[in-house]
C-alpha cells in the first residue's frame, strides 16, 4: 500500500493483547499505550481507542477521532468531547447479539421460575404444583415489548418471534421491518399491554427515570420485566416496591444502581440501596450480558473495522453527543 495511514493510539488494555494477534488493516498504523501515555504518543495520534480517556489524551495535537470499544459513552467522555467539538466519537455495537442472548436467558429464567425452583430443590422442596407461584408463563401468543429498538432490540426480534410471541417496540421513531411500534406518548399503554418487557435503552437525560412508579403500576400482574440497558431507566425504589409487593411476576436485571468501585470490592457489594437480593422473584445478574468467551476478539475486530472506515474518510457508528448515543 502507498499513501498515509491513520495513526492510532490504542489505550484499551483489556483488548490490547488480542489486537496484537490480529491482522491489521493496511490503512492504519498502531501504537499501544495506557492512560498515562507519553506526550509524544499523544501528539502523534490521529485516532484514540479508549473507553474513558483522561482529558490530557483528548488534547493531542493531531487527534480527530475517539473510538470507544464498547456500546455507550461514559458521561465524562461525553462532557469532555462536547468541549472539543473538533473530535468525533464512535462507539461499538459488537455486543448486541451477546446482550440479546442474555436478555433472552433472563426472560426464560423469569418466565419459567428457573432460579426459584433451583433454590427450592436444593432445600429438598419440590413445591406445591397447585399453587399459582409454581407455574411458568407460556410464552407463545404473549406480547413482548422491546423498550428501545437499537441494535439489541433488533437482535431480539427473531428469537422472540421464533417462540411464538407477538413482538412490539416502543421508540421515538417508527420501526422499519414490520414490527408494530408505540410512539413516545404511548408508553403506559404499551406497558399495560405487554406480558414481557425487555429494556435495552441507553442511560441519558431523556431516559433516566423513564419507568417510574406510575409506569410500573400500569404493568400486568403476571408480567416479566427484563433490563439489559441501564439501571437508571427504571426508578430504583419503584422497582423494588413493585417486586417486593409482587405486583408483577418477576424481573431479570443485568444493570444496576450501585457498582463496585475497585477490583478488590467485588465481594459483599450489593447492587442497590434496597435489598433486591432478598427477593425470590428477581434474577440478579452482575452486568455480564456481553461476557462471552469471544468478546475480546469480537470487540477488537469491530474497533478495527471502525478505524479502517475512518482511514477511508467514512463515518461508522458515530455517536450523537447531544443525545449521548
Amino acid at each position: 500500500m502507498t499513501g498515509k495511514r491513520l495513526q492510532v493510539l490504542w489505550c484499551s488494555p483489556k483488548t490490547a493483547g488480542t489486537v496484537r494477534e490480529l491482522p491489521l488493516p493496511e490503512t492504519i498504523e498502531l501504537r499501544f499505550a495506557t492512560a498515562d501515555a507519553s506526550e509524544e504518543d499523544r501528539d502523534w495520534a490521529e485516532a484514540l481507542v479508549a473507553g474513558s480517556p483522561p482529558a490530557r489524551l483528548l488534547d493531542g495535537a493531531r487527534l480527530r477521532h475517539v473510538v470507544v470499544p464498547f456500546a455507550g459513552v461514559a458521561a465524562e467522555l461525553r462532557a469532555r468531547t462536547l468541549e472539543r467539538p473538533h473530535l468525533s466519537v464512535h462507539n461499538s455495537h459488537y455486543n448486541a447479539e451477546m446482550v440479546a442472548q442474555h436478555a433472552l436467558a433472563l426472560t426464560m429464567a423469569c418466565a419459567g421460575r428457573i432460579v426459584a425452583s433451583d433454590r427450592a430443590m436444593r432445600r429438598g422442596d419440590w413445591g406445591d404444583d397447585t399453587a399459582s407461584t409454581h407455574s411458568s408463563m407460556f410464552l407463545p401468543g404473549k406480547v413482548a415489548l422491546l423498550l428501545g429498538f437499537g441494535h439489541i432490540g433488533k437482535a431480539l426480534v427473531a428469537p422472540l418471534t421464533a417462540l411464538g410471541m407477538d413482538v412490539r417496540a416502543w421508540r421515538r421513531r417508527p420501526v422499519e421491518g414490520g414490527v408494530p411500534t408505540y410512539g413516545p406518548e404511548r408508553l403506559r399503554e404499551a406497558l399495560a399491554e405487554a406480558d414481557v418487557v425487555i429494556v435495552s435503552l441507553p442511560g441519558t437525560a431523556e431516559t433516566d427515570g423513564l419507568i417510574g412508579a406510575d409506569e410500573l403500576a400500569c404493568m400486568k400482574g403476571g408480567a416479566v420485566l427484563v433490563n439489559v440497558g441501564r439501571g437508571s431507566v427504571i426508578d430504583e425504589e419503584g422497582l423494588y416496591r413493585t417486586l417486593a409487593e409482587r405486583r408483577i411476576r418477576a424481573a431479570g436485571l443485568d444493570v444496576w444502581y450501585h457498582y463496585p468501585e475497585r477490583r478488590d470490592e467485588l465481594v459483599r457489594v450489593f447492587p442497590s440501596r434496597f435489598p433486591f437480593q432478598e427477593l425470590d422473584n428477581v434474577v440478579l445478574s452482575p452486568h455480564r450480558g456481553n461476557d462471552v468467551d469471544e468478546w475480546r476478539e469480537v470487540s477488537a475486530r469491530d474497533a478495527l473495522i471502525t478505524l479502517a472506515a475512518l482511514a477511508r474518510g467514512e463515518d461508522r457508528n458515530r455517536v450523537d453527543l447531544g443525545n449521548g448515543y
